[in-house]
């Protein structure tokens, strides 16, 4: 019953897959064989890999795996919804992903779903309307025929070998697909994919088509107790992955078992396809043209297995796998790196202080990789470093490929022809790995930069009507001679000048002349003069003005603007009279007076008015004071008089004094006498 149980559940999960899908190109990545259900102990086979569900863990929650095949053994401890990629993570690399569906713990068994990458077949493939192909000799014979073709889409039938058809409408830019029908419980889900790149209405169509890593159609499920027979395609000696790398054409792998030496020599590569002959020393024993992808192939008499998974016909190489016993030894492909270095310049002609850009490139045009690259940038004298590099660092660098641009800039500092130099590479391979011995190499100069530079320019204005100067006057219709000097400072003349050199001069209405004047190239050091004859038209202070324009050493133009360089000065001068009054000298003053008033009928008015003005600047007469010496004599009493009093003050006083210490002698005795008091009142 539990076996009926399992069994029903496989086929709806199974049925469930339709045989058409639809989906985008890029979805389409894995085709998928799903619903198989394996009891403890049993296996599915899907052409030569065996999936073995060999142990459970003690709840049931995890399963243990193994996946064998012509890579080798792999096992994995899975829950549900893991899966165990073989023989590889890579997706380069992975033929087949086993994934954990379902866990059953009652009947002890395990519900799988078994996928392998899609890899393309056909990339490219124009095929006319009304064309039928199928698949190449190894493939199941599907026969595809493109029914018919619109702007937008196209309509293809797909037939099976046990008789399905299916039809296609796939619209351009998109995919369909269709499985495989295995056996009556299994189906290859999206065995075969179509995209369509391109439709030509009524013409045909232009494909990509993809077919699983492992495309075999055989699935063969095993439970225990039950006998499975043999697949003759299965190898029956154990082998193990030997060599999976690149093979050119022309290039033998050698191969050593047993003491014998096999060689595995790549003849000749196309799209998909490519021809392998193993021989020995003495005998040949197989020439096989293998497909891209498909499962490997035994060598008879030998106990090794040969595929390719995957072309290069532009570099003549494929990636060729080996399988074989784990006791041979391989002898590795010692390959010669071509290293090549180039060196450009942009631009080559500067301009002195403008910067340059270098570009490095390196390639490698050999058959072996490149390791430990050191390339090293030329800086020769007159230029300084801008950028912060010089040198570089690469790991590796593989066969036929190239590095981006390495940029760096550099500044010149001086004029001149300069050659910058060549590009130093060392770097190892795999010849000079085992010798030990780096490789140098150098790429071809870069020759011919040249740096040029504009001089220092100067001008110089006069004009001439009878004298040089750059102020003149000049009269209305005359002509007035311009002479304009351009100098260029000195340096190198080979790369300092500049090239079509014109003055334009401008003129106010007043003036005529010709206002272009050509000066041609002008090197460092020279001097060039060129005069005008100008005509004066009118009245007026003519400004001439001066701009010189040319163009640098690399053809860019500039222009310099000198302002006013000579004025001409054409208005005439104008005549003032004015009455002067003539005065006689100081010394003829008194003179001229007395002559003056001696002429004169009535000199008193004018005499009178003379006088007043004369008399302000003439000296007051000294006149005598008689209260002066009545004043003199007064102050002379007043200080006698005083000096008179103030003596006697001073006696007064002394006397008094002397009167009182008599007193004060005598303590007691007899009264005064009225006399001494008299006395004293006298005094």
């Amino acid at each position: 019953m539990r076996k009926l149980v399992a069994l029903i559940l496989a086929v709806l999960v199974s049925l469930s897959a339709l045989h058409i899908g639809s989906v985008g190109a890029s979805d389409i990545k894995y085709a998928s064989v799903t619903g198989i259900s394996l009891p403890l102990g049993g296996s599915a086979q899907l052409g030569p890999y065996t999936v073995k569900f060999t142990d459970a863990s003690l709840g049931w929650d995890s399963v243990y795996l193994t996946v064998e095949g012509p890579d080798g053994r792999m096992s994995a401890v899975l829950k549900v919804g893991k899966s165990l990629a073989y023989p590889s993570s890579d997706p380069d690399k992975m033929l087949l992903n086993v994934s954990v569906l379902w866990i059953k713990s009652d009947s002890k068994s395990v519900l799988l779903t078994i996928s392998s990458p899609l890899t393309k077949l056909y990339s490219g493939k124009a095929i006319p309307v009304g064309t039928e192909f199928s698949l190449p000799s190894g493939f199941p014979q599907i026969k595809i025929k493109l029914l018919s073709v619109s702007d937008t889409e196209a309509t293809f039938t797909v037939r099976m070998p046990y008789g399905a058809s299916y039809t296609l409408e796939i619209p351009k830019g998109q995919s369909r697909s269709v499985s495989y029908k295995l056996d009556d419980l299994h189906t290859y889900v999206s065995y075969l994919s179509i995209e369509v790149l391109n439709t030509t209405k009524n013409s045909g169509a232009v494909i990509n088509l993809y077919i699983p890593r492992v495309a075999s159609t055989t699935l063969k499920v095993t439970v225990p107790g039950e006998e499975t027979q043999e697949n003759p395609t299965t190898p029956v000696v154990e082998t193990t992955i030997l060599y999976n790398d690149l093979v050119y054409v022309g290039e033998r792998l050698p191969v050593k078992y047993n003491g014998t030496t096999y060689y595995f020599k790549l003849l000749s590569v196309i799209p998909d396809l490519a021809r392998v002959e193993v021989y020995t020393a003495n005998k040949t024993y197989a020439t096989y043209t293998l497909e891209a992808g498909d499962v490997p192939k035994a060598i008879p008499g030998t106990p090794f297995l040969v595929a390719i998974s995957k072309t290069q016909p532009d570099y003549k190489r494929a990636i060729l796998k080996v399988y074989g016993p784990i006791e041979a030894e391989v002898n590795p492909i010692l390959r010669s790196a071509q290293v090549v270095a180039n060196i450009t310049a942009v631009p080559k002609k500067v301009l002195l202080g403008q910067d340059i850009v270098l570009s490095i490139g390196v390639e490698n045009l050999g058959r072996g990789d490149a390791y430990q690259l050191n390339v090293a940038a030329p800086i020769p004298n007159g230029f300084q470093l801008v950028s912060m590099t010089k040198s570089w660092q690469i790991k590796n660098l593989p066969a036929f490929t190239k590095l981006p641009m390495l940029v760096y800039v550099l500044r010149p500092t001086k004029v001149g022809k300069f050659d910058i130099g060549k590009v130093l590479v060392t770097y190892y391979d795999d010849q000079s790995l085992e010798t030990g011995k780096m490789k140098t190499i150098y790429s071809a100069p870069l020759t011919d930069i040249e740096v040029y530079a504009i001089p220092k320019l100067s001008l110089n204005a006069l004009a001439y009507n009878g004298t040089w100067s750059n102020y003149v006057t000049a009269k209305v219709n005359s002509t007035v001679t311009l002479a304009l000097t351009v100098q260029a400072s000195k340096g190198n003349p080979t790369y300092e000048f500049i090239k079509n050199a014109t003055l334009v001069l401008t003129y106010p209405k007043s003036l005529k002349g010709q206002t272009v004047l050509n000066l041609g190239t002008i090197k460092a050091g020279d001097v060039k003069t060129v005069k005008v004859p100008l005509q004066v038209l009118g009245e007026n202070l003519s400004l001439v003005k001066a701009t010189l324009k040319y163009l640098d050493p690399l053809g860019n133009a500039h222009e310099v603007n000198f302002g006013t360089v000579a004025t001409v000065n054409s208005i005439p001068p104008e005549v003032i009279v004015k009455e002067v009054k003539v005065w006689p000298k100081p010394d003829e003053l008194p003179a001229y007076i007395n002559q003056t008033l001696a002429k004169m009928d009535n000199a008193t008015p004018l005499a009178e008015q003379i006088l007043s003005v004369a008399s302000a600047y003439v000296p007051p007469k000294k006149e005598s004071n008689p209260w002066k010496p009545l004043a003199i004599i007064f102050i002379l009493a007043t200080l006698v008089l005083t000096g008179v009093t103030y003596n006697y003050w001073r006696e007064l006083e002394a006397l008094k004094e002397k009167v009182l210490r008599k007193k004060q002698r005598r303590p007691g005795g007899l009264p005064k006498k009225d006399e001494e008091e008299d006395e004293i009142e006298l005094l």
